[in-house]
């Protein structure tokens, strides 16, 4: 039976600019810095102006951004631009998926920056533990600089592509910050 495929509901507008950079950022964090990480992402078509697909066999509409996985734990995260709103069709996967006890959101350009993105994929990076790590150990520490590594490679790896500009951003967000902090 070949895959069934979705379009765009009538007046549907195609993924931000904004969003679009966001999840090229995004993927290549996770795929540079945090692995054995796994993220997913499957990407609609124009296959004549205005006529978007994307094959999937199933109840595919409204299905999230990106499917993510670690040892610790999986995540689906849905990317919107800073004004963006879920669709109704997405709410309903993630209605259905937080109350089989998935772990569900959305994320926003500023959660990149603000960290929220990197702690959230640290924490599911290494398999959870039963017993608090050693004294004086701090995993967020330690996947923090993880993703400060990750961001720098980025910015040096391409610093012109989007997902290069967002990370050169957040480093320097980040030294203002640390700066800001001494004095």
């Amino acid at each position: 039976m070949p895959p069934k495929t979705r379009t765009r509901p009538p007046g549907a507008k195609p993924r931000s600019r904004e969003e679009a950079e966001q999840q090229e950022a995004v993927i290549e964090l996770i795929q540079t810095g945090f692995r054995p990480v796994r993220v997913a992402h499957f990407r609609p078509v124009e296959i004549r102006p205005g006529k978007w697909i994307t094959p999937v066999q199933g109840d595919g509409a409204g299905w999230l951004d990106l499917a993510i996985a670690g040892p610790g734990g999986q995540l689906f995260r849905e990317l919107k631009s800073s004004t963006g709103k879920v669709e109704p069709e997405q709410q309903v996967w993630m209605d259905l998926l937080a109350a089989g006890g998935a772990d569900v959101g959305v994320w926003r350009p500023g959660d990149l920056l603000s960290r929220r993105i990197g702690r959230e994929l640290a924490a599911i990076r290494r398999p959870r533990r039963t017993a608090p790590p050693p004294a004086g150990v701090s995993l967020v520490d330690v996947d923090l600089e993880a993703f400060q590594l990750a961001l720098e490679h980025i910015r040096e790896t391409d610093p012109t592509s989007p997902a290069g500009r967002i990370a050169t951003d957040a480093l320097r967000r980040q030294h203002a910050a640390k700066e800001a902090s001494r004095g």
